[in-house]
């Protein structure tokens, strides 16, 4: 009859430590990994997005103005343009251009958005709605 081979101490002591770097090494992957993923959200947040979608936020020569939905993937927008301001619809087809506003209508917009200021950050919302501690 043939024995039982048993693993030495020194093998079992030896698949444990490989055990144990595999896992130290696995925790500091994820923890690099949200770590980075905090950093890139945090520099997207304060930098905003490459471009195109600066112009979609504002900060370029196209600005939404206004918006209200009629629908499922349908609304009117009010765009300005360099100093037009033209109201299209928009819809799953495709974007129309309704009408451009005459230049009284036009100011009046463009003195409404002057007035907007700027939206609280989202931290400084945080703060304010969470219970004080005492």
């Amino acid at each position: 009859m043939c024995a039982a081979v048993r693993p030495s101490a020194a093998f079992r002591t030896l698949t444990l430590d490989r055990n144990a770097f595999s896992l130290i090494g696995m925790l500091v992957t994820v923890i690099l990994i949200l770590f980075l993923a905090y950093w890139v959200t945090k520099f997207i947040g304060q930098r905003g997005l490459p471009g195109w979608a600066r112009g979609i936020q504002g900060q370029g020569e196209l600005q939404i103005l206004w918006q209200l939905s009629l629908g499922k993937g349908e609304r009117l927008v009010l765009v300005r343009l360099h100093q037009r301001c033209l109201l299209l619809g928009v819809t799953g087809g495709g974007i129309t251009v309704l009408t451009e506003l005459e230049e009284e209508e036009a100011a009046e917009w463009l003195q409404k958005q002057e007035r907007v200021t700027e939206a609280p950050s989202f931290l400084e919302v945080l703060r304010s709605n969470l219970p004080k501690k005492k």
